[in-house]
């Protein structure tokens, strides 16, 4: 009768969602602060984490900035677990790095 409710028990902890800590590293400052990690459920789309630091940070204009973690580009339209993170998560949110010529 235990080995069924510990089955039972790791099945629903497999679907059960995560947290993922979460901080924006913008120019302007991070969110939410520089000692603190937001934290968050995998499921949450990175957009309204994005929009929520660009208000508390007083960011008016981000349509041309892209998010990135460890170098690769976000979609930002995708939940956190869609962009296969977890843990401790460090946005950079700035504007788009142009190519410059000579």
């Amino acid at each position: 009768m235990d080995q069924a409710v510990s089955d039972q028990a790791q099945e629903a902890d497999k679907h059960k969602g995560h947290d993922v800590a979460v901080a924006v590293i913008t120019p302007v400052g991070i969110y939410p602060d520089e000692d603190d990690f937001r934290r968050e459920p995998e499921s949450t789309v990175i957009e309204q984490v994005l929009k929520a630091a660009a208000e508390k940070l007083k960011i008016t204009n981000t349509s041309d900035w892209v998010a990135k973690v460890d170098g690769r580009k976000l979609d930002p339209h995708k939940t956190f677990k869609q962009e296969h993170l977890s843990g401790i998560v460090e946005i950079e949110y700035h504007k788009h790095e142009g190519g410059g010529g000579a």
